[in-house]
């Protein structure tokens, strides 16, 4: 029984952390209501659990027969589990051992087996490392856990009415009200299961709707760091990337490269052939990037026209090396229309290699100024920041 109030106790604590989830509050402050009268049941429970069994002993300790002494023994070695709030394994040991009184109470007397002692708890199943799951899925675990546990305290208490039936009827050591108030405890057992099943099912409920809630949350995360054309990330999750690597730079120092890529031109491709050939152009480019690069860089397409991209681990010659390859790759390539054949438009990139302390800011516009260069020369080529 303290394992269940125990259960009920930390189930409270884990909604408390859903409190943060606003949809949720009303939900979660009308669970716990629920919960601290189910905890204030349960422990009436208990109480008169404990009245009805400490009752029960001390009729049995005071029956006169030739099996007195075993009789107080066995009383005796009960009584101790009742100096505590019985957990579920000593509800198991108090039914055998009223058994045990059972048996002591009407000849032939009946031996116990060899080696079993009155009083030994059962032993556990034992019960894997628990995975780390949500506050909403430990708190529909709490409550399975609690109505499987309120379903065997139900059953011991069952079991122990038969057996007060039978001591009733062979010594009539048993009070009438005595045995009404096991039935109310029964009743109200039986209540509580009913309670938890409806709890059960609003913490279900809530699960699904967290889930959902948190699918959506992803997606608009994801959305609001992606690029809808070329499926790249954007502005916003490319900055997100470099205080990332520049976090990483002041523990670990190592080369990190950044160029600007601008494709030439690009203006006069939309106004020629329309937005959509445009469209097939910064898709197509999106496409040889991302064939060029490795995975742990970063492309981004910053806005428009121009594509950035992050090289960790590598210096100025080896984003140079990168860019040529993606020249060559260019140069030949053309993206069909329904009336023509469109080649790609040429590019020009500035290439900055970051400096430990600078800004972020200054980073961008070291490699900015590079394409800048680029450009005024004549574009089709590519700067290096000073």
């Amino acid at each position: 029984m303290n394992d269940l109030s125990c259960d009920i106790k930390k189930l409270l604590k884990k909604l408390e952390t859903l409190n943060d989830y606003a949809v949720e509050r009303l939900v979660i402050e009308n669970l716990q209501r629920n919960l601290n009268t189910l905890d204030e049941l349960q422990q009436s429970y208990q109480r008169h659990y404990l009245t009805i069994i400490r009752t029960l002993l001390q009729q049995l300790a005071s029956l006169p027969g030739p099996r007195q002494d075993a009789v107080q023994k066995q009383v005796a070695c009960l009584e101790k589990l009742l100096t505590h709030l019985p957990t579920l394994s000593d509800l198991e040991t108090l039914e055998q051992g009223l058994s045990e009184l059972q048996n002591l109470l009407r000849p032939p007397p009946v031996l116990a087996s060899p080696g079993q002692i009155i009083g030994d708890l059962p032993t556990g199943p034992h019960l894997p490392p628990a995975e780390a799951i949500t506050p909403t899925q430990a708190a529909l675990n709490r409550v399975q856990t609690l109505k499987q546990n309120n379903t065997h305290f139900a059953g011991a208490v069952e079991e122990i009415l038969k057996t007060i039936e039978k001591l009733k009827s062979n010594a009539d050591l048993v009070q009438h009200e005595l045995h009404e108030q096991a039935l109310q405890l029964l009743q109200g057992q039986r209540q509580l299961a009913e309670q938890l099943a409806q709890l059960q099912q609003q913490l279900v409920s809530l699960q699904s709707q967290n889930q959902r809630l948190s699918q959506e949350l992803q997606h608009a995360r994801n959305l609001s760091l992606t690029d809808e054309l070329t499926g790249l990330p954007n502005r916003r999750g490319l900055l997100r990337r470099i205080e990332e690597e520049v976090g990483r730079l002041t523990r670990h120092p190592s080369p990190l490269t950044l160029a600007i890529l601008d494709i030439d031109h690009f203006k006069q491709v939309n106004d020629q052939y329309g937005h959509t050939v445009g469209d097939q152009v910064l898709k197509a480019y999106a496409d040889h990037l991302q064939a060029v690069f490795r995975r742990h860089d970063c492309i981004a397409r910053f806005g428009g026209e121009e594509f950035i991209l992050l090289l960790p681990s590598t210096n100025v010659d080896g984003a140079l090396k990168a860019l040529a390859k993606i020249r060559e790759r260019t140069a030949g390539h053309v993206v069909q229309t329904q009336s023509k054949v469109v080649s790609l438009p040429t590019f020009s990139a500035g290439v900055a290699s970051y400096r430990l302390q600078e800004s972020i800011a200054d980073f961008l516009h070291r490699a900015d100024q590079a394409l800048y260069r680029a450009k005024q020369n004549g574009r089709n080529r590519i700067e290096t920041a000073d």
